[in-house]
């Protein structure tokens, strides 16, 4: 059975479904927020990777860069 074509917009973008439609919102939502809130202090791909922590769709990053053993 061939897999079914995915929907694109005219722009060639993949069409959301309604779930991730507004999945997508409020991670941008959220984002923006965060960046508004640090003043530009953070950049826009670490604002959203925290929106996404925050809205539960990411697990904590932890850093172990620098810890050393």
């Amino acid at each position: 059975m061939a897999a079914r074509p995915r929907r694109v917009d005219r722009l060639g973008r993949p069409v959301l479904t309604p779930e991730q439609q507004r999945i997508a919102d409020d991670l941008h939502v959220r984002a923006l927020a965060l960046r508004t809130a640090s003043d530009g202090e953070l950049s826009i791909s670490d604002a959203v990777a925290l929106a996404a922590v925050q809205l539960g769709l990411e697990p904590p990053q932890t850093d172990t860069e620098g810890t050393g053993d």
